[in-house]
């Protein structure tokens, strides 16, 4: 692994001609990648990305993917111009939603000049984007993809010249075609717009491109489409570029712009992004766990009744599902093995007591001559079973970070393939918001949407992947859309759940929760409520993928880094609740 990171440094100090640059692979910690130095790249994992890869992949195939990761982050570090971020970030203040237009165009730029100067690259480039382009597909197809995104990616797919003029026939370009006919119509009417500001060497010229592309969308596009327009942010990574470049500098005309944009008080207002959706762009965001107490509110538009949150998910395919099986196939068979002991260690039969009828306790014949004949036991009749379980699997834009939702995806087959195998009742959802918190925010006139988070202004969503009644065998390939969508609520989604499983006979419930631990508004009314619901006889176990915050929510825990530490802890925590605690 080190010999490869080696590689993939020098790969990268090369293209961006930067011979001081240091490449490492991400720290699960996102803490620690905010704060990388601007001469520093931070590629995935490996693991990470064979994840991503869904173990579909060869040595070759890997590679390629990995040097197109790297070789994009390193064109930008050659090609991007700052005076035109940081002019940029000025101007979003007057046109909510440029920052994030002109950051696909010059993306889009600096990949295509790399190709052009070096025409060896394509080929990694291609491998690296196919999977983010499947992805999009996906979230088309289903109707998930909110329309900047759309725009976003249309702007993407007709200014890469390297993906246009690729003779790959395994990458899909007929995505362009599943974008809604509206944005379609637009795009083709840019078509020449975007192809001036993506294929040019002045960075110049792609500023100007993205303010006359917004002015064209302002006015093709009304008021309600345009409620996604105005989320942008400052990603981690370019204000800590904007302030080196500041410090370093002498008092000229630039740094004195950037110093402005830096220290303006209203600089917050550019900020109308959650940091799950930062990550649609891209790149790396901070995560945040607030405890503020806060009172929570919701808006009147946002208030549904439960049933009317209530999606069914699409059919999935079973060769998807099958594949995801097929590598979590040695856990699933460790679990059950595990759980059959518990069940058969709380069911089986004994015989206990002391009884002058019965039957004989031989080692006890010796109390006769004490005249003591209590001798006998009694067969004590086993103890039934009786729990379900409701698995409840966050999908909001953050676990699209690191690509936990793969992680999240394979514990949750994990779970269901085991319960469904010892015979125990059980149901799986998915939650998440209908849309982005930040675009409700703003078309309620809630802006900057950041200082109303404690405010949920979206429609809650629950995808029952399979309800207590449904059959698994019938319902098990849903779970391959299991996907980051929008934000999450985890405390309205916990009760949510809680409605549920208390409506079912069975004596003892539990309900596991895997997530982030990263909920929207204020993590003390999780807290609170996560408490209320074990009070009220619902066990709660906390699966965190990758990042640790359950550890601050939950009693029973479990951080995830690999899927065989999960099947010993949750084989150990559920031994202690169903031996060790048995009354409720």
């Amino acid at each position: 692994m080190e010999k490869r990171r080696l590689r993939l440094e020098t790969l990268a100090q090369i293209v961006s001609k930067n011979y001081d640059l240091n490449l490492e692979y991400a720290n699960s910690d996102s803490q620690n990648l905010s704060n990388s130095k601007q001469q520093d790249i931070q590629i995935e994992k490996p693991e990470t990305s064979l994840k991503i890869l869904s173990g579909k992949t060869n040595e070759n195939h890997f590679l390629k993917y990995q040097k197109g990761m790297t070789l994009i982050q390193a064109a930008h570090l050659r090609f991007k111009e700052k005076k035109w971020l940081t002019q940029i970030l000025s101007d979003n203040k007057e046109k909510p939603g440029i920052f994030r237009l002109w950051h696909t165009l010059d993306d889009t730029r600096c990949e295509n000049l790399l190709t052009s100067f070096l025409p060896g690259t394509k080929k990694n480039l291609i491998e690296f984007i196919k999977p983010s382009i499947e992805s999009a597909n996906y979230s088309i197809k289903t109707g998930e993809l909110p329309l900047i995104q759309q725009i976003q990616l249309g702007i993407y797919l007709t200014g890469a010249v390297y993906i246009r003029e690729t003779t790959e026939k395994d990458l899909d370009l007929q995505t362009m075609k599943l974008l809604d006919p509206k944005i379609l119509k637009t795009l083709k009417n840019l078509k020449n717009k975007i192809k001036d500001a993506c294929e040019t060497t002045d960075g110049e010229i792609t500023y100007k491109c993205s303010h006359e592309i917004y002015d064209f969308l302002n006015q093709q596009f009304h008021e309600k489409d345009k409620e996604n327009f105005s989320e942008d942010t400052l990603l981690d990574s370019e204000i800590e570029g904007i302030d080196e470049e500041k410090n370093d500098s002498n008092d000229t005309e630039e740094n004195q712009t950037q110093e402005a944009i830096i220290n303006n008080e209203d600089q917050e207002e550019l900020i109308s992004f959650t940091e799950e959706e930062a990550t649609t762009l891209g790149h790396w965001s901070t995560p945040w766990f607030q405890l503020e107490n806060k009172k929570k509110e919701i808006h009147p538009s946002a208030v549904v009744q439960d049933e009317q949150t209530i999606m069914t998910p699409p059919e999935g395919k079973s060769s998807e599902y099958s594949e995801i099986l097929e590598n979590i196939s040695s856990e699933i068979k460790v679990l059950t093995a595990k759980l059959l002991q518990i069940i058969q260690e709380r069911t089986y039969t004994r015989y206990v007591g002391n009884y002058r009828s019965g039957k004989l306790n031989g080692h006890k014949l010796w109390k006769q001559r004490l005249e003591k004949f209590n001798l006998f036991q009694r067969r004590e009749e086993p103890e039934k079973l009786d729990i379900c379980f409701s698995l409840l699997v966050d999908e909001s834009g953050s676990m699209n970070r690191e690509s936990k939702y793969l992680a999240a995806r394979e514990a949750t087959v994990v779970f269901a393939e085991v319960l469904d195998r010892i015979r125990v009742p059980f149901e799986v959802i998915g939650y998440s918001t209908e849309n982005s918190e930040a675009a409700m925010a703003a078309s309620l006139g809630h802006i900057p949407a950041f200082k109303f988070r404690h405010i949920r202004h979206s429609k809650l969503q629950h995808r029952i992947y399979k309800s207590f009644d449904d059959t698994f065998s019938h319902t098990k390939n849903r779970l391959v859309n299991i996907y980051p969508r929008f934000n999450n609520w985890d405390e309205e989604h916990l009760l949510f759940a809680f409605k549920r499983i208390t409506q079912r006979n069975e004596k003892e419930k539990i309900i596991i929760i895997t997530s982030d631990g990263q909920p929207n508004g204020d993590a003390s009314h999780l807290i609170s409520t996560a408490t209320q619901i074990s009070k009220n006889g619902v066990r709660l176990i906390g699966v965190g993928v990758v990042d640790s915050f359950v550890e601050q929510i939950y009693e029973n825990h479990i951080v995830v880094k690999e899927l065989s530490q999960l099947t010993q802890e949750i084989v150990q925590i559920l031994r202690k609740e169903l031996l060790e605690n048995k009354s409720i």
